[in-house]
């Protein structure tokens, strides 16, 4: 059977109102099959997903890691947990889904097949990546050694897409409560004085070794001119600059890796909540720095994010310090019992759950 956090359910039965799943606790856990648990879900029930599924790279040598006998097989299951997840999800409302290096390609070709809207790639940079290559060891040609199959991965991909809204993104928004980005919620803090700036596709883990990557420059605000001179612009015809005096535009920022910035997921960020002498060993948690940002980008206010792959319950754990409602999926009992810790620990810090 299924260990639940909240309203106990037979395996399936349909799920008639998904406040239901909320009785003792603003989060839901299930142990089981993803597939099998979506279409117990009720259409058009859930404002956002935020989620890191396996991407088939073969990395771990684990049963969910893999490609499931190559590409075309791996995407057709993709997809059908993709179909249901758009069906779940409310008209106009956001998925943000982490994608691997090697496989984003497949990824993306199951969103499309499931019908997602494609909307923007976000980066996150690091500097604490590694290889997952092989290096070279040859006898017959020592030249070689040394050599590998890959470089150092140094950054993480998250796809954000959209289920197709219904008529424009106002009347979308009047019905659903969803359709577009809370960007003012994840604004970057910049200089004492300046505007916070809205948040960019790349984010980064304010590592020295990434920091120094950006040069100082100017934050691309050059003055404008108000001569009627020619632009010098060649890919766009003859344009000229114009000749009504204007305000002049001014260097907003001298240091342009002023985006977003989040460290990867400490052992502290992890272990939050566990026992003394238990640890989270899950192989990819994420920083909740980072997912906090997520969830609240695609989620509006008091929102319901679903989380089908949720292994330790990363997005789990930033919606409950957000404020919104969590329900999370996964595989593996042990996992769902480390989330179930995490989040009442989350639950109990941002002012609910105190007894």
């Amino acid at each position: 059977g299924l260990l639940l956090t909240g309203v106990p359910l037979p395996l399936w039965r349909v799920v008639k109102t998904i406040a239901q799943l909320f009785a003792k606790a603003p989060y839901h856990l299930h142990i089981g099959d993803c597939l099998a648990f979506l279409k117990a879900l009720p259409s058009n029930s859930i404002d956002s997903i935020v989620t890191d599924p396996p991407g088939g790279g073969n990395f771990m040598g684990l049963p969910w890691d893999s490609d499931k006998g190559g590409r075309e097989i791996w995407i057709k299951w993709l997809t059908k947990i993709l179909v249901e997840l758009l069906r779940v999800l409310k008209p106009g409302g956001h998925m943000i889904i982490w994608t691997c290096s090697r496989t984003s390609h497949w990824t993306r070709t199951a969103l499309d097949d499931a019908g997602f809207e494609y909307v923007q790639t976000l980066i996150h940079i690091f500097a604490t990546g590694k290889s997952h290559g092989r290096v070279v060891k040859s006898h017959a040609r020592p030249e070689f050694n040394g050599f590998s199959t890959t470089v150092k991965t140094s950054c993480e991909e998250w796809v954000l897409v959209r289920k197709p809204l219904e008529g424009t993104v106002e009347a979308n928004l009047e019905k659903w409560g969803v359709g577009a980005l809370n960007v003012n919620a994840c604004r970057v803090e910049g200089e004492p004085g300046q505007e916070p700036r809205m948040l960019g596709t790349i984010m980064h883990d304010g590592s020295d070794e990434v920091v120094h990557c950006f040069p100082e420059a100017p934050g691309q605000q050059a003055k404008l001119r108000a001569d009627g001179a020619p632009m010098g612009n060649k890919v766009y015809g003859k344009m000229k600059h114009g000749n009504v005096a204007k305000l002049p535009r001014v260097d907003i920022d001298p240091l342009a890796a002023r985006f977003f910035y989040c460290p990867k997921a400490s052992k502290k960020d992890k272990n939050e909540g566990l026992a003394d002498g238990e640890f989270n060993a899950h192989l990819t948690s994420k920083s909740v720095h980072l997912m906090c940002a997520l969830v609240r980008l695609a989620t509006p206010r008091k929102g319901i994010i679903l989380d089908p792959f949720s292994g330790s319950s990363s997005t789990g754990k930033a919606a409950i310090l957000e404020g919104f409602r969590f329900i999370g999926c996964d595989i593996s009992a042990d996992f769902i019992k480390i989330s179930e810790k995490r989040l009442k620990h989350a639950w109990r810090h941002s002012g609910g759950g105190a007894g």
